[in-house]
């Protein structure tokens, strides 16, 4: 059988949650040949491409809004390459194949990611910053009547979007993101040189890993680390990421004293060395598409605490995980406090979660299912 081409766009190859997801997942394709659009500056992860033997161009699109410089970029990529199915992923990338669409007929799917039109996220708005994210979404919703199948990561956002953009669940597919499994797994679960590299020696190691930005909840897990401190002294919180939130949480680290107890460290590369090392995981997040660092910290056989939302539950619930109500300081900081006091009791609660997330998010798996769901959509 002759395999078959997917054209995977994206906005960049950056390295951000649904960049990677994807590249993790194509290069592990064994019945179709994946080859990768970027359309503005960032590569980051195209030495993984290239390691793999994926073709991938960047259109070096010079302003964001630009659709129709990308789209006409993108149009001579699809006459070199000629794909049977075109997948985008985000909403520029969206946009610009939909415009595509218009001129050729050929399959487009689009990813259901994140949750853009929350109501979390107006609330933040002011009168007309609301007006334009209302006409983004009518926008959203009009041109994706030109999407042939959209493909969520997650059932909350499965429906959330379906709504949004009054788009058939028919057309919908959900299909988890993927996490190599193998990276995930120590012995002894300990790193001391890197403990002894970073200062934590004796500390007790609180870690969290998100992009730097409000909805992600870093403020409402700093703003509970002088209840934590008060219990236990010995309390190191790593916060492992990057972006533009990073000066706010900076300023309020320093208003509450709290420099010896909190490290922002930056985006890393090497998050599972810094799941080993942690004793607690903390996911303060407010919405999401899937959570994947919520899943590594699974693989990782974590003792994690994490907000109650749709997102989140997807993936744990109170037999793998400590549970918040969302927003709430006062309960995030009491809920750390038990597991930091009560972690051999709640040994269970990380293995638990180690077994569902390996069930049910093993990136060999799920790049088979991605194989199967485009043999569907041709008819193979």
């Amino acid at each position: 059988m002759q395999k078959k081409k997917i054209l995977f766009v994206l906005d960049t190859l950056q390295g951000s949650g649904a960049e990677r997801s994807l590249v993790e997942i194509a290069i592990r394709f064994k019945k179709h040949i994946p080859v990768f659009v970027n359309i503005y500056e960032g590569d980051l992860l195209t030495p993984i491409l290239e390691k793999h033997g994926v073709k991938y161009y960047s259109l070096d699109v010079p302003m964001e809004r630009n659709f129709k410089i990308a789209r006409a970029r993108l149009e001579e990529v699809y006459k070199i390459e000629q794909p049977d199915i075109i997948h985008s992923t985000l909403f520029k990338s969206d946009a610009v194949t939909r415009l595509l669409k218009k001129k050729y007929d050929v399959f487009l799917i689009n990813s259901y990611v994140n949750n853009n039109y929350n109501p979390l996220r107006f609330k933040k708005l002011d009168f007309v910053q609301g007006v334009k994210m209302r006409m983004v979404q009518l926008y959203d919703a009009i041109t994706a009547r030109k999407v042939d199948f959209f493909i969520s990561n997650s059932e909350t956002i499965k429906e959330a979007k379906s709504k949004a953009t009054m788009t058939s669940t028919e057309k919908i597919k959900v299909i988890y993101r993927g996490r190599d499994t193998s990276r995930f797994v120590s012995e002894d679960h300990t790193n001391e040189d890197l403990k002894k590299e970073m200062g934590l020696d004796n500390k007790l190691v609180l870690l969290n890993v998100s992009r730097l930005i409000e909805r992600k909840g870093q403020m409402d897990l700093i703003n509970a680390m002088p209840n934590i401190v008060k219990e236990h002294p010995n309390v190191k919180l790593l916060i492992a990421g990057h972006g533009n939130f990073k000066d706010k949480l900076e300023e309020r680290i320093n208003e509450l004293q709290l420099n010896d107890y909190v490290s922002l460290l930056g985006r890393r590369r090497d998050v599972p060395n810094l799941l080993e090392l942690s004793d607690v995981f903390v996911f303060s997040s407010y919405f999401e598409g899937l959570p994947g660092a919520l899943i590594e910290a699974m693989l990782a056989e974590k003792l994690i605490v994490c907000s109650n939302i749709p997102e989140n539950m997807e993936c744990v619930d109170s037999d793998s995980a400590i549970i918040f109500k969302r927003g709430d300081v006062k309960d995030m900081g009491d809920k750390v406090n038990f597991a930091i006091k009560n972690s051999h009791d709640l040994n269970q609660l990380p293995k638990t979660a180690r077994k569902v997330a390996k069930e049910k998010f093993d990136i060999e798996k799920i790049a088979e299912t991605y194989e199967r769901c485009y043999d569907e959509i041709l008819g193979v």
